[in-house]
């Protein structure tokens, strides 16, 4: 159903037994093509709409390792296309024969070169479809060029004709609801795994949306001025989450790979302190708060065996602890203080006693 302009309605599908009478369903719920870490990361994204129709699609094979890779790109980077292509040809070293790879593109314009690319990388089997026209193919990886915002981004915000309208069966409610299904028709084209190559504008909701869920993605290349680089694995970068209460943090976005946290800011809840000279700045409420003098995390409010402290943002990457000279003005007890008033209090000698 991700040809609207040409008829189709999921309405149909989604509403068979009120336009058509009592039916049996039968979902087709297996597949031979994607494996396991690209199938779920797939399904779970097309039913970010809850409009679809729910169906847990399952798989027979797996490969290890990241379902899909998202390529940032950067000034200092090769084309990303290339790059791409290369990590693939990098990634099927181990295997026999010639691996397919599928470019996929939004729009006809996005074609690459192909006279370019084919003596380039030798090693691959090339070829270019549009997504649209890709529906029903398969190939070992598939590349997504030009995953970006914009008009011409994906997804497309290209608004059809008001006079289509007339003849068309009405949109969807939820935002980008054909958009969503024709991203996930490219990822599950591919047999081991897809590559999205962020470049051409802004970042795409549809990526942001990938990363912030985390699960089976890799990234590459360097991310938006904006982002800041995960201080663990050095590879992904911070995007916000939430936990089972509603909470903020910010972890990496090469999660499960990468386990890395930071709290959201102390003040607003939301935001993520980015270094500044030496405080950080939080992005949502500006508020500043003291930086770690041993790398580029901030100092955050902890609470130990011996009351509070300040600890590394970065932590475990960076260990440094730094005592609370906030301390309450209430009298506290020897073993509910931070950890340095404690060891300095035992290091005192003891009163003499008089006669």
């Amino acid at each position: 159903m991700i040809f609207r302009f040409a008829g189709s309605d999921i309405a149909i599908m989604r509403e068979f037994e009120e336009r058509f009478g009592a039916g049996a369903r039968t979902d087709l719920e297996t597949t031979f093509r994607c494996s396991d870490g690209l199938c779920k990361l797939a399904t779970r994204f097309v039913l970010g709409n809850p409009a679809q129709i729910e169906k847990r699609v399952r798989t027979v094979h797996g490969v290890n390792g990241p379902a899909v890779w998202i390529d940032f790109g950067g000034d200092d980077a090769p084309p990303s296309l290339d790059e791409a292509l290369d990590r693939i040809a990098a990634d099927v070293l181990a295997t026999e024969g010639r691996p397919s790879v599928l470019l996929l593109g939004r729009y006809r314009h996005l074609k690459p070169d192909m006279r370019r690319l084919a003596p380039k990388h030798p090693a691959l089997d090339l070829s270019y479809r549009t997504v649209h026209a890709a529906k029903g193919l398969e190939a070992d990886y598939v590349v997504v060029l030009g995953v970006c915002a914009g008009r011409y981004g994906f997804p497309a915000e290209v608004t059809d004709d008001p006079l289509l309208d007339l003849v068309l069966t009405a949109p969807e409610e939820h935002p980008n609801a054909e958009e969503r299904r024709l991203l996930y028709v490219a990822l599950t084209r591919a047999k081991r795994r897809a590559c999205l190559l962020e470049e051409g504008g802004p970042r795409s909701p549809f990526v942001e949306e990938l990363l912030q869920a985390g699960g089976g993605i890799q990234t590459f290349g360097s991310p938006n001025a904006t982002d800041a680089n995960c201080p663990e694995c050095k590879k992904g970068h911070l995007v916000q989450r939430a936990n089972e209460s509603g909470g903020r943090f910010y972890g990496c976005s090469n999660y499960p790979y990468c386990g890395h946290t930071q709290p959201a800011c102390p003040k607003c809840g939301q935001g993520l302190p980015v270094r500044e000279g030496g405080t950080a700045v939080c992005r949502e409420c500006g508020h500043s708060v003291q930086g770690c003098p041993r790398c580029d995390g901030w100092l955050q409010p902890k609470a130990g065996q011996y009351g509070p402290f300040l600890g590394c943002s970065n932590w475990p990457a960076c260990v440094f602890t730094q005592a609370n000279r906030r301390l309450p003005a209430y009298p506290v007890r020897l073993r509910d203080r931070p950890p340095a008033v404690a060891a300095d209090a035992r290091a005192q000698p003891p009163r003499p006693t008089s006669g």
